[in-house]
């Protein structure tokens, strides 16, 4: 399945948009990080867009048209609050919501309230498939996934069936919604993360003295929420095999449930003086972290695009990932990055492969960093524009 992103479409109608998601700021995540990115670039493009998201305890809202519902917080994921859709308020909120478009970026608590605004205003239903979600049942550890997981992915089909338009980030997750049974009208669409602007702003100079790196030294970076489904771990396992070899640091930044764990598999693997975990960073500071590598590495098999894998590509720098979901489309392996199985040693091969050959190092760099612009995020509302207005008028529902 092709990718095409579209220019700046003939037609210049403002639309009002409500965008509802079960995570948005203060959160730090990729669906957020696609979801203020889109919200930003339809606003400067005269777009009106209301975000629906739960209430985050103790954060306070800048930008206009927020709207928060009532929220409740669960025992084991305190910073991931939930709508609480049975409170009268959530309700009276959404009724006032006045849009030509409902996108939605879940298929669950969110998603199901978005589809009933829909219904009731007969407008369109848009969804974003951001995440595998029978990828993530390691969360609910009371089902068991032979359970879980095809009905994980019944709910989805049926949510998506709902929809007039189904967004996928990728050809890989489209083939995968449609062999789930999708039959709703699916478009490719990624997500644009490509912001020229800030990418031209970037300064990585304060990274390696910050983290007391070496000029001379081999830096290795990754970016990613620290969960099971991102495999931080198989990512240390293959660090470990490379500096048998080779001098190298690593540093990991993000956090997360894992982030305990992880740093106790870095001591009994004997690496933990060359890792450094920096936490969360603001997105400026992390795409910095990642212009500052001279490799950017990254094990997840769960992505649905792999947007951290894109903004290093677009900050340059040249990449080894494992070859897993959305990421196979964002890196054309041997010529923008390189690929990899799934394998601890399969990946330090090919990383000890680019220490020792910087000439290809700049070879791939520059040809990612010329690739990456597919992804731009102008680009990518500029179609997500079109796309919104192929909907309408909505036929009778």
């Amino acid at each position: 399945m092709s990718v095409t992103l579209l220019t700046r479409p003939a037609s210049t109608t403002a639309l009002r948009i409500g965008m509802l998601s079960e995570s948005y700021l203060p959160r730090i995540s990729g669906v957020v990080h696609s979801l203020t990115a889109f919200v930003g670039a339809l606003r400067e493009r005269g777009h009106r867009v209301f975000v629906v998201a739960p209430v985050h305890p103790g954060y306070a809202d800048t930008e206009p048209d927020i709207i928060r519902l009532p929220s409740v917080r669960l025992p084991h994921e305190p910073d991931f609050p939930l709508a609480n859709l049975l409170a009268p308020a959530s309700w009276r909120m959404l009724q006032t919501l006045d849009v030509d478009v409902v996108h939605t970026h879940s298929p669950f608590l969110m998603g199901r309230a978005g589809a009933r605004v829909a219904r009731r205003r007969k407008i369109p239903l848009v969804f974003t498939h951001h995440t595998l979600y029978d990828e993530y049942l390691h969360y609910v550890p009371w089902i068991g996934p032979a359970v879980s997981r095809p009905a994980v992915r019944r709910y989805v089909a049926r949510y998506a069936n709902r929809c007039d338009l189904v967004i996928a980030p990728s050809s890989v997750v489209a083939s995968r919604l449609r062999a789930h049974g999708v039959h709703s009208r699916i478009e490719v669409l990624p997500t644009g993360v490509v912001d020229t602007g800030l990418i031209a702003s970037l300064d990585p100079s304060w990274v390696r003295p910050v983290f007391g790196v070496p000029e001379e030294q081999t830096l290795m970076v990754t970016a990613s929420r620290l969960g099971k489904e991102k495999s931080v771990d198989l990512l240390l396992e293959m660090f470990a095999n490379v500096v048998q070899r080779r001098e190298a640091v690593l540093l990991i930044v993000g956090g997360g449930p894992e982030d305990g764990a992880l740093k106790e598999q870095a001591v009994r693997l004997g690496v933990a003086e060359r890792v450094t975990f920096a936490g969360l960073q603001p997105h400026k500071k992390t795409l910095e972290c990642m212009a500052a590598s001279d490799i950017f590495v990254f094990a997840s098999q769960t992505e649905t695009q792999g947007l951290a894998v894109i903004e290093a590509i677009a900050v340059g720098r040249p990449v080894v990932a494992v070859a897993a979901g959305g990421v196979t489309d964002a890196v054309r392996g041997g010529d923008t990055g390189v690929l990899s199985p799934a394998s601890a040693p399969a990946m330090a091969d090919r990383v000890v492969a680019l220490i020792d050959d910087p000439a290809r190092r700049a070879r791939l760099a520059e040809r990612a960093r010329e690739a990456a612009y597919q992804f731009s995020l102008e680009a990518a509302a500029d179609r997500l524009s079109a796309l919104y207005r192929s909907l309408l008028p909505v036929p009778h529902r």
